[in-house]
Protein backbone atom coordinates (compact mmCIF):
# COMPACT_ATOMS: atom_id res chain seq x y z
CA UNK A 1 0.00 0.00 0.00
CA UNK A 2 1.28 3.46 -0.91
CA UNK A 3 0.74 5.57 2.22
CA UNK A 4 1.77 8.92 0.67
CA UNK A 5 -0.26 10.64 -2.02
CA UNK A 6 1.19 11.78 -5.34
CA UNK A 7 0.29 14.56 -7.74
CA UNK A 8 -0.40 13.70 -11.38
CA UNK A 9 1.58 16.29 -13.35
CA UNK A 10 0.98 14.87 -16.81
CA UNK A 11 -1.39 12.47 -18.57
CA UNK A 12 -1.18 10.86 -22.00
CA UNK A 13 -2.65 7.94 -23.92
CA UNK A 14 -2.53 6.22 -27.28
CA UNK A 15 -5.60 4.18 -28.16
CA UNK A 16 -7.52 3.16 -31.29
CA UNK A 17 -9.48 6.39 -30.69
CA UNK A 18 -6.30 8.50 -30.94
CA UNK A 19 -4.01 10.37 -28.56
CA UNK A 20 -6.31 13.08 -27.20
CA UNK A 21 -7.59 12.47 -23.67
CA UNK A 22 -10.57 14.74 -24.30
CA UNK A 23 -11.48 13.01 -27.58
CA UNK A 24 -11.19 9.57 -26.00
CA UNK A 25 -13.46 10.68 -23.15
CA UNK A 26 -15.99 12.18 -25.57
CA UNK A 27 -16.21 8.80 -27.29
CA UNK A 28 -16.82 7.06 -23.95
CA UNK A 29 -19.89 9.24 -23.43
CA UNK A 30 -21.09 8.22 -26.90
CA UNK A 31 -20.79 4.55 -25.90
CA UNK A 32 -18.63 3.66 -28.92
CA UNK A 33 -16.17 0.75 -29.10
CA UNK A 34 -12.95 -0.09 -30.98
CA UNK A 35 -13.77 -3.68 -31.92
CA UNK A 36 -12.83 -5.03 -35.35
CA UNK A 37 -11.27 -8.17 -36.86
CA UNK A 38 -7.46 -7.73 -36.98
CA UNK A 39 -5.54 -7.83 -40.27
CA UNK A 40 -2.11 -8.80 -38.91
CA UNK A 41 -3.15 -12.29 -37.77
CA UNK A 42 -6.01 -14.73 -38.22
CA UNK A 43 -8.31 -14.29 -35.22
CA UNK A 44 -10.85 -16.80 -36.64
CA UNK A 45 -13.30 -13.95 -37.03
CA UNK A 46 -12.99 -12.85 -33.41
CA UNK A 47 -13.18 -9.07 -32.93
CA UNK A 48 -10.55 -7.27 -30.84
CA UNK A 49 -9.95 -3.68 -29.72
CA UNK A 50 -7.53 -3.01 -32.57
CA UNK A 51 -5.66 0.22 -33.35
CA UNK A 52 -5.95 0.59 -37.16
CA UNK A 53 -2.69 2.58 -37.29
CA UNK A 54 -0.80 -0.43 -35.91
CA UNK A 55 -2.65 -3.16 -37.78
CA UNK A 56 -0.11 -3.19 -40.60
CA UNK A 57 3.41 -1.91 -41.24
CA UNK A 58 6.94 -2.86 -40.29
CA UNK A 59 8.62 -3.26 -36.91
CA UNK A 60 7.32 -4.21 -33.50
CA UNK A 61 3.74 -3.04 -32.99
CA UNK A 62 4.44 -2.65 -29.26
CA UNK A 63 7.34 -0.31 -29.95
CA UNK A 64 5.28 1.65 -32.48
CA UNK A 65 2.56 2.03 -29.84
CA UNK A 66 5.08 3.55 -27.42
CA UNK A 67 6.26 5.97 -30.11
CA UNK A 68 2.65 6.97 -30.77
CA UNK A 69 2.24 7.59 -27.03
CA UNK A 70 5.37 9.77 -26.91
CA UNK A 71 4.40 11.78 -29.96
CA UNK A 72 1.01 12.56 -28.43
CA UNK A 73 2.39 13.84 -25.11
CA UNK A 74 1.87 17.52 -24.31
CA UNK A 75 4.11 17.63 -21.22
CA UNK A 76 7.87 17.59 -20.66
CA UNK A 77 9.56 14.66 -18.92
CA UNK A 78 12.18 15.93 -16.41
CA UNK A 79 15.64 14.35 -16.88
CA UNK A 80 15.73 12.88 -13.36
CA UNK A 81 12.55 10.85 -13.92
CA UNK A 82 12.37 7.15 -13.04
CA UNK A 83 10.42 4.98 -15.50
CA UNK A 84 7.96 2.28 -14.42
CA UNK A 85 6.84 0.18 -17.40
CA UNK A 86 3.70 -1.89 -16.88
CA UNK A 87 3.19 -4.74 -19.37
CA UNK A 88 2.10 -8.38 -19.30
CA UNK A 89 3.94 -9.77 -22.33
CA UNK A 90 5.91 -6.80 -23.72
CA UNK A 91 6.82 -6.89 -27.40
CA UNK A 92 5.28 -10.32 -27.87
CA UNK A 93 5.03 -9.69 -31.62
CA UNK A 94 8.80 -10.30 -31.85
CA UNK A 95 8.24 -13.97 -31.07
CA UNK A 96 5.30 -14.12 -33.43
CA UNK A 97 7.64 -12.87 -36.17
CA UNK A 98 10.18 -15.60 -35.41
CA UNK A 99 12.68 -13.50 -33.45
CA UNK A 100 14.24 -14.80 -30.24
CA UNK A 101 13.82 -12.16 -27.52
CA UNK A 102 13.00 -11.47 -23.89
CA UNK A 103 9.91 -9.56 -24.96
CA UNK A 104 9.35 -7.59 -21.74
CA UNK A 105 13.02 -6.66 -21.21
CA UNK A 106 13.19 -5.59 -24.86
CA UNK A 107 10.20 -3.30 -24.44
CA UNK A 108 11.68 -1.75 -21.28
CA UNK A 109 14.93 -1.03 -23.13
CA UNK A 110 13.01 0.52 -26.01
CA UNK A 111 10.85 2.57 -23.63
CA UNK A 112 13.92 4.10 -21.98
CA UNK A 113 15.32 4.98 -25.40
CA UNK A 114 12.04 6.42 -26.73
CA UNK A 115 11.38 8.57 -23.66
CA UNK A 116 15.02 9.54 -23.12
CA UNK A 117 15.40 8.03 -19.66
CA UNK A 118 18.37 6.17 -18.19
CA UNK A 119 16.63 4.48 -15.26
CA UNK A 120 13.61 2.24 -15.36
CA UNK A 121 11.99 -0.88 -13.98
CA UNK A 122 9.61 -3.44 -15.39
CA UNK A 123 6.34 -4.15 -13.57
CA UNK A 124 4.46 -7.30 -14.52
CA UNK A 125 1.65 -8.29 -12.17
CA UNK A 126 -0.74 -9.82 -14.71
CA UNK A 127 -3.77 -7.63 -15.41
CA UNK A 128 -3.21 -5.64 -12.20
CA UNK A 129 0.16 -4.44 -13.56
CA UNK A 130 -0.87 -0.85 -14.29
CA UNK A 131 -2.05 0.06 -10.81
CA UNK A 132 0.76 -1.97 -9.23
CA UNK A 133 3.23 0.17 -11.19
CA UNK A 134 1.53 3.31 -9.87
CA UNK A 135 1.78 2.02 -6.30
CA UNK A 136 5.48 1.20 -6.71
CA UNK A 137 6.15 4.61 -8.23
CA UNK A 138 4.46 6.33 -5.29
CA UNK A 139 6.58 4.32 -2.84
CA UNK A 140 9.78 5.30 -4.66
CA UNK A 141 8.76 8.97 -4.68
CA UNK A 142 7.98 8.87 -0.95
CA UNK A 143 11.33 7.19 -0.21
CA UNK A 144 13.21 9.92 -2.09
CA UNK A 145 14.53 7.54 -4.74
CA UNK A 146 13.34 9.88 -7.50
CA UNK A 147 11.80 13.33 -7.88
CA UNK A 148 9.50 12.34 -10.71
CA UNK A 149 8.07 9.01 -11.88
CA UNK A 150 6.79 8.20 -15.35
CA UNK A 151 4.36 5.27 -15.22
CA UNK A 152 3.62 3.75 -18.62
CA UNK A 153 1.21 0.90 -19.34
CA UNK A 154 1.52 -0.76 -22.74
CA UNK A 155 0.19 -3.97 -24.30
CA UNK A 156 -0.87 -4.98 -27.79
CA UNK A 157 -3.58 -7.33 -29.06
CA UNK A 158 -1.64 -10.36 -30.28
CA UNK A 159 -2.21 -13.86 -31.61
CA UNK A 160 -0.32 -15.33 -28.63
CA UNK A 161 -2.54 -13.69 -26.00
CA UNK A 162 -5.74 -14.25 -27.99
CA UNK A 163 -5.06 -17.98 -28.29
CA UNK A 164 -4.17 -18.14 -24.60
CA UNK A 165 -7.36 -16.53 -23.34
CA UNK A 166 -9.42 -18.49 -25.87
CA UNK A 167 -7.98 -21.76 -24.56
CA UNK A 168 -9.25 -20.80 -21.10
CA UNK A 169 -12.74 -20.25 -22.49
CA UNK A 170 -12.54 -16.62 -21.37
CA UNK A 171 -13.22 -14.90 -24.73
CA UNK A 172 -16.64 -13.98 -26.04
CA UNK A 173 -17.64 -14.88 -29.58
CA UNK A 174 -19.19 -11.44 -30.03
CA UNK A 175 -18.13 -8.42 -27.93
CA UNK A 176 -17.74 -8.11 -24.19
CA UNK A 177 -20.62 -6.78 -22.10
CA UNK A 178 -19.24 -5.80 -18.67
CA UNK A 179 -21.65 -6.31 -15.79
CA UNK A 180 -24.42 -7.53 -18.11
CA UNK A 181 -26.72 -10.35 -16.99
CA UNK A 182 -25.87 -12.31 -20.16
CA UNK A 183 -22.14 -11.53 -20.33
CA UNK A 184 -20.17 -14.43 -21.76
CA UNK A 185 -16.51 -13.40 -21.96
CA UNK A 186 -13.92 -10.74 -22.60
CA UNK A 187 -12.71 -8.97 -25.72
CA UNK A 188 -8.97 -8.25 -25.91
CA UNK A 189 -7.67 -4.83 -26.86
CA UNK A 190 -4.55 -2.69 -27.09
CA UNK A 191 -3.54 0.73 -25.78
CA UNK A 192 -0.79 2.63 -24.02
CA UNK A 193 -1.12 5.29 -21.33
CA UNK A 194 1.23 7.39 -19.21
CA UNK A 195 1.19 9.28 -15.91
CA UNK A 196 3.90 11.69 -14.75
CA UNK A 197 3.90 11.69 -10.94
CA UNK A 198 5.61 14.15 -8.60
CA UNK A 199 4.88 16.63 -5.85
CA UNK A 200 4.15 19.80 -7.83
CA UNK A 201 1.00 21.77 -7.11
CA UNK A 202 0.53 22.31 -10.86
CA UNK A 203 -1.27 19.07 -11.57
CA UNK A 204 -4.12 17.28 -13.34
CA UNK A 205 -5.17 15.41 -10.23
CA UNK A 206 -4.02 13.48 -7.22
CA UNK A 207 -3.64 9.82 -6.32
CA UNK A 208 -4.76 9.68 -2.70
CA UNK A 209 -4.13 6.05 -1.76
CA UNK A 210 -3.45 2.66 -3.30
CA UNK A 211 -3.95 -0.79 -1.81
CA UNK A 212 -3.08 -4.28 -3.05
CA UNK A 213 -3.28 -7.88 -1.90
CA UNK A 214 -3.52 -11.43 -3.23
CA UNK A 215 -6.20 -13.98 -2.41
CA UNK A 216 -4.37 -16.83 -4.21
CA UNK A 217 -7.75 -18.49 -4.75
CA UNK A 218 -6.87 -19.96 -8.14
CA UNK A 219 -4.27 -19.54 -10.88
CA UNK A 220 -6.79 -17.87 -13.20
CA UNK A 221 -10.17 -17.62 -11.42
CA UNK A 222 -11.01 -14.99 -8.77
CA UNK A 223 -12.44 -15.60 -5.32
CA UNK A 224 -16.13 -15.39 -6.18
CA UNK A 225 -17.00 -13.90 -2.78
CA UNK A 226 -14.54 -11.04 -3.38
CA UNK A 227 -13.28 -11.12 0.22
CA UNK A 228 -9.71 -9.92 -0.43
CA UNK A 229 -10.79 -7.48 -3.11
CA UNK A 230 -13.14 -5.99 -0.53
CA UNK A 231 -10.22 -5.55 1.88
CA UNK A 232 -8.13 -3.82 -0.79
CA UNK A 233 -11.01 -1.44 -1.53
CA UNK A 234 -11.53 -0.67 2.16
CA UNK A 235 -7.83 0.14 2.62
CA UNK A 236 -7.76 2.39 -0.43
CA UNK A 237 -10.89 4.25 0.68
CA UNK A 238 -9.94 4.49 4.37
CA UNK A 239 -13.36 5.91 5.17
CA UNK A 240 -13.67 8.15 2.10
CA UNK A 241 -16.68 7.84 -0.19
CA UNK A 242 -16.03 7.88 -3.97
CA UNK A 243 -18.52 9.51 -6.31
CA UNK A 244 -18.01 6.76 -8.88
CA UNK A 245 -16.12 3.53 -9.60
CA UNK A 246 -14.17 2.43 -12.65
CA UNK A 247 -14.25 -1.33 -12.24
CA UNK A 248 -12.11 -4.04 -13.81
CA UNK A 249 -15.27 -5.32 -15.50
CA UNK A 250 -13.91 -7.82 -18.03
CA UNK A 251 -17.31 -9.16 -19.05
CA UNK A 252 -16.46 -12.69 -17.91
CA UNK A 253 -18.95 -14.45 -15.66
CA UNK A 254 -16.57 -14.94 -12.73
CA UNK A 255 -14.68 -11.62 -12.69
CA UNK A 256 -17.80 -9.48 -12.70
CA UNK A 257 -19.46 -11.67 -10.08
CA UNK A 258 -16.46 -11.32 -7.74
CA UNK A 259 -16.33 -7.55 -8.17
CA UNK A 260 -20.03 -7.02 -7.51
CA UNK A 261 -19.85 -9.31 -4.47
CA UNK A 262 -17.04 -7.17 -3.01
CA UNK A 263 -18.79 -3.88 -3.78
CA UNK A 264 -22.08 -5.06 -2.26
CA UNK A 265 -20.27 -5.83 0.99
CA UNK A 266 -18.83 -2.30 1.12
CA UNK A 267 -21.91 -0.46 -0.17
CA UNK A 268 -24.85 -2.60 1.06
CA UNK A 269 -27.41 0.17 0.63
CA UNK A 270 -26.43 1.87 -2.60
CA UNK A 271 -23.22 1.60 -4.63
CA UNK A 272 -21.72 4.63 -6.39
CA UNK A 273 -22.15 4.58 -10.19
CA UNK A 274 -20.03 1.83 -11.78
CA UNK A 275 -18.42 1.71 -15.22
CA UNK A 276 -15.80 -0.38 -17.08
CA UNK A 277 -13.63 0.81 -19.98
CA UNK A 278 -13.52 -2.70 -21.42
CA UNK A 279 -16.85 -2.25 -23.15
CA UNK A 280 -15.12 0.44 -25.24
CA UNK A 281 -11.47 -0.67 -25.57
CA UNK A 282 -11.52 -4.34 -24.66
CA UNK A 283 -9.10 -5.74 -22.09
CA UNK A 284 -5.82 -3.88 -22.57
CA UNK A 285 -3.93 -6.03 -20.02
CA UNK A 286 -0.95 -4.14 -18.53
CA UNK A 287 -2.18 -0.81 -19.89
CA UNK A 288 -5.57 -1.11 -18.20
CA UNK A 289 -4.82 0.42 -14.79
CA UNK A 290 -2.90 3.40 -16.16
CA UNK A 291 -5.57 4.02 -18.80
CA UNK A 292 -8.28 3.95 -16.11
CA UNK A 293 -6.49 6.61 -14.06
CA UNK A 294 -5.84 8.89 -17.06
CA UNK A 295 -9.48 8.76 -18.14
CA UNK A 296 -10.74 8.71 -14.56
CA UNK A 297 -9.23 12.14 -13.91
CA UNK A 298 -10.95 13.51 -17.01
CA UNK A 299 -14.24 11.93 -15.90
CA UNK A 300 -13.86 13.70 -12.55
CA UNK A 301 -13.24 16.99 -14.33
CA UNK A 302 -16.52 16.54 -16.22
CA UNK A 303 -18.42 15.32 -13.12
CA UNK A 304 -20.26 12.66 -15.09
CA UNK A 305 -19.88 8.89 -15.36
CA UNK A 306 -20.00 7.51 -18.92
CA UNK A 307 -22.62 4.97 -19.98
CA UNK A 308 -21.62 1.30 -19.90
CA UNK A 309 -20.85 0.28 -23.47
CA UNK A 310 -22.27 -3.11 -24.44
CA UNK A 311 -24.84 -3.11 -21.66
CA UNK A 312 -28.22 -4.70 -22.33
CA UNK A 313 -29.58 -5.84 -18.94
CA UNK A 314 -27.51 -5.12 -15.80
CA UNK A 315 -26.57 -8.12 -13.68
CA UNK A 316 -28.05 -8.22 -10.17
CA UNK A 317 -26.40 -5.71 -7.87
CA UNK A 318 -24.40 -3.86 -10.54
CA UNK A 319 -24.77 -0.06 -10.41
CA UNK A 320 -24.28 0.33 -14.17
CA UNK A 321 -26.45 2.18 -16.68
CA UNK A 322 -26.77 2.70 -20.42
CA UNK A 323 -26.86 6.51 -19.97
CA UNK A 324 -24.38 8.99 -18.43
CA UNK A 325 -24.91 9.87 -14.77
CA UNK A 326 -23.90 12.97 -12.81
CA UNK A 327 -21.48 12.59 -9.93
CA UNK A 328 -21.25 14.99 -7.03
CA UNK A 329 -17.74 14.76 -5.54
CA UNK A 330 -14.17 14.84 -6.82
CA UNK A 331 -13.07 11.33 -5.80
CA UNK A 332 -13.14 8.18 -7.91
CA UNK A 333 -12.23 4.56 -7.14
CA UNK A 334 -10.36 2.48 -9.75
CA UNK A 335 -10.15 -1.33 -9.52
CA UNK A 336 -7.89 -3.93 -11.16
CA UNK A 337 -7.58 -7.68 -10.65
CA UNK A 338 -5.18 -10.18 -12.18
CA UNK A 339 -4.45 -13.87 -12.58
CA UNK A 340 -3.12 -15.51 -9.44
CA UNK A 341 -5.58 -13.63 -7.22
CA UNK A 342 -4.07 -10.14 -7.48
CA UNK A 343 -6.30 -7.27 -6.34
CA UNK A 344 -5.65 -3.53 -6.64
CA UNK A 345 -7.62 -0.44 -5.66
CA UNK A 346 -6.69 3.20 -6.25
CA UNK A 347 -8.47 6.32 -4.95
CA UNK A 348 -8.20 9.37 -7.23
CA UNK A 349 -8.96 13.01 -6.61
CA UNK A 350 -9.78 15.53 -9.29
CA UNK A 351 -8.42 19.06 -9.26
Amino acid sequence: MAESSAMVQGCALATPFGCSVKTNCNILYEGRDTFRVPAHFDSKGRKLGIDPELDCGQGSRAVRLLIKLRDGMDFRIPPDTLLFLSTTVGAIDLLENGLAADTSAFLLSEAKRIFGLSRGMLVSAACASGQTAVSLAMEQLAAGCCKHALVIGCDIASEFVTVGFSSLGACTGTICRPYDAKRDGLTLGESAAALLLGDSDAAFGKIIRTAENCDAAHITAPDLQGKMLRRAIERALDGDMPSGIIGHGTGTVYNDQAEIAALQQIFPEKSPPLFSLKGNYGHTLGATGVLQIVLGLEILRRQEMPPQAGLQVPMDGAAVAALPRKITSNRLLSLNVGFGGLNSAVLLEGI
